[in-house]
Protein backbone atom coordinates (compact mmCIF):
# COMPACT_ATOMS: atom_id res chain seq x y z
CA UNK A 1 0.00 0.00 0.00
CA UNK A 2 1.39 3.39 -0.96
CA UNK A 3 0.50 6.40 1.11
CA UNK A 4 0.84 9.74 -0.57
CA UNK A 5 -0.08 13.32 0.05
CA UNK A 6 -3.78 12.75 0.76
CA UNK A 7 -3.11 10.58 3.80
CA UNK A 8 -0.35 12.87 5.07
CA UNK A 9 -2.63 15.87 4.68
CA UNK A 10 -5.49 14.04 6.40
CA UNK A 11 -3.33 13.09 9.40
CA UNK A 12 -2.02 16.66 9.71
CA UNK A 13 -5.53 18.11 9.41
CA UNK A 14 -6.83 15.82 12.17
CA UNK A 15 -3.93 16.81 14.44
CA UNK A 16 -4.53 20.53 13.86
CA UNK A 17 -8.29 20.22 14.38
CA UNK A 18 -7.84 18.23 17.61
CA UNK A 19 -5.25 20.70 18.93
CA UNK A 20 -7.64 23.59 18.31
CA UNK A 21 -10.71 21.81 19.72
CA UNK A 22 -9.81 18.80 21.91
CA UNK A 23 -13.44 18.17 22.84
CA UNK A 24 -15.22 15.84 22.39
CA UNK A 25 -12.74 13.08 23.23
CA UNK A 26 -13.47 11.32 19.91
CA UNK A 27 -11.51 13.99 18.00
CA UNK A 28 -8.17 13.57 19.87
CA UNK A 29 -8.61 9.79 19.65
CA UNK A 30 -9.23 10.06 15.91
CA UNK A 31 -6.16 12.27 15.49
CA UNK A 32 -3.91 9.86 17.41
CA UNK A 33 -5.24 6.70 15.78
CA UNK A 34 -5.21 8.34 12.33
CA UNK A 35 -1.57 9.38 12.77
CA UNK A 36 -0.58 5.88 13.91
CA UNK A 37 -2.49 4.33 11.00
CA UNK A 38 -0.75 6.54 8.43
CA UNK A 39 2.64 5.79 10.00
CA UNK A 40 1.96 2.04 9.88
CA UNK A 41 0.52 2.14 6.33
CA UNK A 42 3.20 4.24 4.69
CA UNK A 43 5.23 2.17 2.17
CA UNK A 44 6.50 4.62 -0.40
CA UNK A 45 9.47 6.95 -0.54
CA UNK A 46 9.35 9.71 2.10
CA UNK A 47 7.82 12.95 1.01
CA UNK A 48 9.80 16.09 1.87
CA UNK A 49 9.28 16.13 5.67
CA UNK A 50 9.44 19.90 5.89
CA UNK A 51 6.15 20.10 4.01
CA UNK A 52 4.11 17.92 6.40
CA UNK A 53 6.09 16.98 9.54
CA UNK A 54 5.78 20.31 11.44
CA UNK A 55 2.06 20.56 10.64
CA UNK A 56 1.41 17.25 12.39
CA UNK A 57 4.16 17.00 15.01
CA UNK A 58 3.64 20.34 16.76
CA UNK A 59 -0.18 20.16 16.82
CA UNK A 60 0.15 16.73 18.43
CA UNK A 61 2.37 18.26 21.14
CA UNK A 62 -0.16 21.06 21.71
CA UNK A 63 -2.93 18.47 21.84
CA UNK A 64 -0.94 16.51 24.44
CA UNK A 65 -0.66 19.58 26.67
CA UNK A 66 -4.33 20.52 26.35
CA UNK A 67 -5.54 16.97 26.98
CA UNK A 68 -3.53 16.51 30.16
CA UNK A 69 -4.52 19.95 31.41
CA UNK A 70 -8.29 19.97 30.81
CA UNK A 71 -9.62 16.51 29.98
CA UNK A 72 -11.17 14.24 32.64
CA UNK A 73 -8.64 11.90 34.22
CA UNK A 74 -9.69 8.79 32.32
CA UNK A 75 -9.82 10.56 28.94
CA UNK A 76 -6.51 12.28 29.62
CA UNK A 77 -4.84 8.97 30.45
CA UNK A 78 -6.11 7.04 27.40
CA UNK A 79 -6.05 9.78 24.78
CA UNK A 80 -2.84 11.26 26.17
CA UNK A 81 -1.05 7.92 25.91
CA UNK A 82 -2.20 7.44 22.30
CA UNK A 83 -1.21 10.98 21.32
CA UNK A 84 2.20 10.50 22.92
CA UNK A 85 2.65 7.23 21.06
CA UNK A 86 1.65 8.85 17.76
CA UNK A 87 4.05 11.74 18.37
CA UNK A 88 6.94 9.38 19.17
CA UNK A 89 6.27 7.18 16.14
CA UNK A 90 5.91 10.04 13.67
CA UNK A 91 9.61 10.11 12.58
CA UNK A 92 9.33 6.46 11.45
CA UNK A 93 7.58 7.65 8.28
CA UNK A 94 10.90 9.15 7.29
CA UNK A 95 13.57 6.85 8.70
CA UNK A 96 12.11 3.46 7.78
CA UNK A 97 12.20 4.37 4.11
CA UNK A 98 15.69 5.82 3.82
CA UNK A 99 18.27 3.67 2.06
CA UNK A 100 20.98 3.77 4.76
CA UNK A 101 21.22 3.75 8.59
CA UNK A 102 17.49 3.22 9.04
CA UNK A 103 17.84 1.65 12.50
CA UNK A 104 20.18 4.25 13.94
CA UNK A 105 18.17 7.14 12.50
CA UNK A 106 14.93 5.63 13.74
CA UNK A 107 16.23 5.19 17.28
CA UNK A 108 17.65 8.70 17.42
CA UNK A 109 14.64 10.54 16.00
CA UNK A 110 12.09 8.45 17.90
CA UNK A 111 14.02 9.15 21.12
CA UNK A 112 13.95 12.88 20.39
CA UNK A 113 10.23 12.79 19.56
CA UNK A 114 9.55 10.74 22.71
CA UNK A 115 11.39 13.32 24.83
CA UNK A 116 9.29 16.07 23.26
CA UNK A 117 6.10 14.09 24.01
CA UNK A 118 7.20 13.57 27.63
CA UNK A 119 7.98 17.28 27.98
CA UNK A 120 4.53 18.15 26.61
CA UNK A 121 2.88 15.68 28.99
CA UNK A 122 4.83 17.09 31.92
CA UNK A 123 3.83 20.62 30.97
CA UNK A 124 0.17 19.62 30.79
CA UNK A 125 0.32 17.87 34.16
CA UNK A 126 2.10 20.81 35.81
CA UNK A 127 -0.48 23.27 34.50
CA UNK A 128 -3.27 20.88 35.56
CA UNK A 129 -1.83 20.77 39.09
CA UNK A 130 -1.56 24.57 39.16
CA UNK A 131 -5.17 24.89 38.01
CA UNK A 132 -6.25 22.47 40.74
CA UNK A 133 -4.36 24.48 43.38
CA UNK A 134 -6.00 27.69 42.20
CA UNK A 135 -9.41 26.04 42.26
CA UNK A 136 -8.80 24.78 45.82
CA UNK A 137 -7.58 28.20 46.92
CA UNK A 138 -10.65 29.84 45.38
CA UNK A 139 -12.96 27.37 47.08
CA UNK A 140 -11.15 27.87 50.39
CA UNK A 141 -11.53 31.64 50.03
CA UNK A 142 -15.23 31.27 49.27
CA UNK A 143 -15.67 28.94 52.23
CA UNK A 144 -13.82 31.36 54.52
CA UNK A 145 -16.08 34.16 53.30
CA UNK A 146 -19.19 32.07 53.99
CA UNK A 147 -17.91 31.18 57.47
CA UNK A 148 -17.11 34.82 58.18
CA UNK A 149 -20.60 35.81 57.11
CA UNK A 150 -22.09 33.07 59.29
CA UNK A 151 -20.05 34.26 62.28
CA UNK A 152 -21.14 37.84 61.74
CA UNK A 153 -24.77 36.79 61.50
CA UNK A 154 -24.44 34.85 64.73
CA UNK A 155 -22.36 37.36 66.67
CA UNK A 156 -23.99 40.61 65.58
CA UNK A 157 -27.52 40.04 64.32
CA UNK A 158 -28.30 37.23 66.78
CA UNK A 159 -27.13 39.44 69.64
CA UNK A 160 -29.63 42.16 68.75
CA UNK A 161 -32.43 39.68 68.01
CA UNK A 162 -31.85 38.10 71.41
CA UNK A 163 -32.25 41.52 72.99
CA UNK A 164 -35.52 42.00 71.12
CA UNK A 165 -36.82 38.64 72.36
CA UNK A 166 -35.84 39.40 75.96
CA UNK A 167 -37.46 42.85 75.87
CA UNK A 168 -40.64 41.39 74.34
CA UNK A 169 -40.83 38.70 77.04
CA UNK A 170 -40.30 41.30 79.76
CA UNK A 171 -43.01 43.52 78.27
CA UNK A 172 -45.49 40.65 78.45
CA UNK A 173 -44.85 40.24 82.17
CA UNK A 174 -44.56 43.90 83.16
CA UNK A 175 -45.58 46.30 80.37
CA UNK A 176 -43.22 49.25 80.07
CA UNK A 177 -43.55 51.89 77.31
CA UNK A 178 -39.76 52.12 77.15
CA UNK A 179 -39.57 48.44 76.16
CA UNK A 180 -40.94 49.28 72.74
CA UNK A 181 -38.29 51.97 72.31
CA UNK A 182 -35.57 49.48 73.21
CA UNK A 183 -37.05 46.88 70.86
CA UNK A 184 -37.11 49.42 68.05
CA UNK A 185 -33.51 50.46 68.77
CA UNK A 186 -32.35 46.84 68.80
CA UNK A 187 -34.14 46.21 65.51
CA UNK A 188 -32.45 49.25 63.97
CA UNK A 189 -29.05 48.00 65.16
CA UNK A 190 -29.74 44.56 63.71
CA UNK A 191 -30.58 46.14 60.36
CA UNK A 192 -27.44 48.29 60.57
CA UNK A 193 -25.34 45.19 61.30
CA UNK A 194 -26.79 43.46 58.25
CA UNK A 195 -26.04 46.56 56.16
CA UNK A 196 -22.45 46.49 57.43
CA UNK A 197 -22.09 42.84 56.43
CA UNK A 198 -23.40 43.52 52.94
CA UNK A 199 -21.03 46.48 52.64
CA UNK A 200 -18.14 44.30 53.80
CA UNK A 201 -18.92 41.80 51.06
CA UNK A 202 -18.96 44.58 48.47
CA UNK A 203 -15.96 46.56 49.67
CA UNK A 204 -12.87 45.61 51.72
CA UNK A 205 -12.85 49.14 53.19
CA UNK A 206 -16.09 48.68 55.13
CA UNK A 207 -16.12 49.53 58.82
CA UNK A 208 -14.87 46.84 61.21
CA UNK A 209 -15.93 46.73 64.87
CA UNK A 210 -13.12 46.95 67.38
CA UNK A 211 -12.01 47.84 70.88
CA UNK A 212 -13.68 51.26 70.78
CA UNK A 213 -17.10 49.62 70.28
CA UNK A 214 -16.95 47.49 73.45
CA UNK A 215 -18.16 50.23 75.90
CA UNK A 216 -21.28 50.84 73.80
CA UNK A 217 -21.99 47.10 73.57
CA UNK A 218 -21.75 46.74 77.35
CA UNK A 219 -23.87 49.84 77.92
CA UNK A 220 -26.61 48.48 75.65
CA UNK A 221 -26.83 45.37 77.80
CA UNK A 222 -28.17 47.45 80.67
CA UNK A 223 -27.32 48.47 84.23
CA UNK A 224 -26.42 44.93 85.29
CA UNK A 225 -23.29 45.02 83.10
CA UNK A 226 -20.09 46.83 84.02
CA UNK A 227 -16.88 47.42 82.10
CA UNK A 228 -13.34 47.86 83.36
CA UNK A 229 -10.43 48.62 81.04
CA UNK A 230 -7.00 48.96 82.63
CA UNK A 231 -5.03 52.11 81.79
CA UNK A 232 -2.67 51.41 78.93
CA UNK A 233 -4.70 48.47 77.64
CA UNK A 234 -4.37 48.36 73.88
CA UNK A 235 -4.86 45.79 71.15
CA UNK A 236 -4.08 45.57 67.48
CA UNK A 237 -7.03 46.22 65.14
CA UNK A 238 -7.43 42.49 64.45
CA UNK A 239 -7.26 41.54 68.14
CA UNK A 240 -9.58 44.43 69.06
CA UNK A 241 -12.16 43.13 66.58
CA UNK A 242 -11.90 39.65 68.13
CA UNK A 243 -12.31 41.14 71.62
CA UNK A 244 -15.49 42.91 70.51
CA UNK A 245 -17.00 39.67 69.20
CA UNK A 246 -16.05 37.83 72.41
CA UNK A 247 -17.93 40.43 74.45
CA UNK A 248 -20.95 40.33 72.10
CA UNK A 249 -21.15 36.52 72.22
CA UNK A 250 -20.71 36.39 76.01
CA UNK A 251 -23.43 39.01 76.58
CA UNK A 252 -25.75 37.20 74.17
CA UNK A 253 -25.30 33.93 76.05
CA UNK A 254 -26.00 35.63 79.38
CA UNK A 255 -29.23 37.06 78.01
CA UNK A 256 -30.28 33.70 76.67
CA UNK A 257 -29.38 31.46 79.58
CA UNK A 258 -29.15 33.54 82.77
CA UNK A 259 -31.76 35.15 84.96
CA UNK A 260 -32.77 38.74 84.04
CA UNK A 261 -31.05 40.00 87.19
CA UNK A 262 -27.71 38.32 86.38
CA UNK A 263 -24.77 40.68 86.67
CA UNK A 264 -21.98 40.74 84.11
CA UNK A 265 -18.47 42.09 84.59
CA UNK A 266 -16.29 42.75 81.53
CA UNK A 267 -12.61 43.49 82.09
CA UNK A 268 -9.66 44.07 79.77
CA UNK A 269 -6.23 44.07 81.41
CA UNK A 270 -3.20 45.97 80.22
CA UNK A 271 -1.71 42.60 79.20
CA UNK A 272 -4.46 42.01 76.67
CA UNK A 273 -6.51 39.47 78.64
CA UNK A 274 -10.26 39.90 78.23
CA UNK A 275 -12.56 38.40 80.87
CA UNK A 276 -16.35 38.27 80.89
CA UNK A 277 -17.88 36.96 84.14
CA UNK A 278 -21.55 36.44 84.84
CA UNK A 279 -23.78 34.98 87.54
CA UNK A 280 -24.42 31.86 85.45
CA UNK A 281 -22.83 29.03 87.43
CA UNK A 282 -23.09 26.55 84.56
CA UNK A 283 -24.25 26.33 80.97
CA UNK A 284 -27.86 25.48 80.34
CA UNK A 285 -28.67 22.24 78.47
CA UNK A 286 -29.49 24.28 75.37
CA UNK A 287 -26.11 25.99 75.48
CA UNK A 288 -24.32 22.66 75.91
CA UNK A 289 -26.08 21.23 72.86
CA UNK A 290 -25.45 24.11 70.48
CA UNK A 291 -21.87 25.24 71.09
CA UNK A 292 -22.00 27.29 67.89
CA UNK A 293 -21.01 30.51 69.60
CA UNK A 294 -17.93 29.05 71.29
CA UNK A 295 -16.85 27.39 68.06
CA UNK A 296 -17.18 30.72 66.27
CA UNK A 297 -15.19 32.50 68.96
CA UNK A 298 -12.50 29.81 68.89
CA UNK A 299 -12.02 30.37 65.15
CA UNK A 300 -11.76 34.11 65.61
CA UNK A 301 -9.31 33.81 68.50
CA UNK A 302 -7.17 31.28 66.62
CA UNK A 303 -6.99 33.71 63.70
CA UNK A 304 -5.04 36.16 65.90
CA UNK A 305 -3.06 33.37 67.65
CA UNK A 306 -4.78 33.73 70.98
CA UNK A 307 -6.41 31.26 73.38
CA UNK A 308 -9.98 30.99 74.62
CA UNK A 309 -11.31 29.44 77.81
CA UNK A 310 -15.02 29.15 78.65
CA UNK A 311 -16.43 27.47 81.73
CA UNK A 312 -17.46 27.78 85.38
CA UNK A 313 -15.13 29.18 87.99
CA UNK A 314 -15.66 30.39 91.56
CA UNK A 315 -19.42 29.93 91.20
CA UNK A 316 -19.57 32.10 88.08
CA UNK A 317 -19.44 31.51 84.36
CA UNK A 318 -16.27 32.90 82.77
CA UNK A 319 -15.16 33.52 79.23
CA UNK A 320 -11.46 34.39 79.06
CA UNK A 321 -9.77 35.42 75.82
CA UNK A 322 -6.01 35.71 76.20
CA UNK A 323 -4.83 38.00 73.42
CA UNK A 324 -1.59 38.96 75.15
CA UNK A 325 0.58 36.83 72.86
CA UNK A 326 -1.41 37.30 69.67
CA UNK A 327 1.76 38.30 67.82
CA UNK A 328 3.84 35.20 68.63
CA UNK A 329 1.62 32.34 69.86
CA UNK A 330 1.55 29.80 67.07
CA UNK A 331 -1.65 27.94 67.89
CA UNK A 332 -4.79 28.85 69.79
CA UNK A 333 -7.79 26.82 70.88
CA UNK A 334 -10.88 26.62 73.02
CA UNK A 335 -10.79 24.76 76.29
CA UNK A 336 -13.90 23.12 77.65
CA UNK A 337 -13.85 22.04 81.28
Amino acid sequence: MTAGWPLLALAAALAVAAAIRPRPAALPLAAALGSLAVTAAYRGAPQPPGLWFPFEFFPLLVLQVRLLRRAPARTAAVAGALVGLATSALPLRITLHTPHNRLNASILLVAVAFCCAVAAAGTGLLVRAADARRARALEAARRAQRLELARDLHDLVAHEVTGIVVEAQAAQIAPDPRSYERIEAAGQRALAAMDDMVAALRSPDARVHGLADIPLAVARYGPNASLSIDPGADLSPAAGSVAYYVVIEALTNVRRHAAPSAKVVVRLTDRGVLTVESDMSEASPQQRRSGTGLASLAERVRAVRGTLHAGPGDGRWKVIADLSHSADVRRGGVEQP
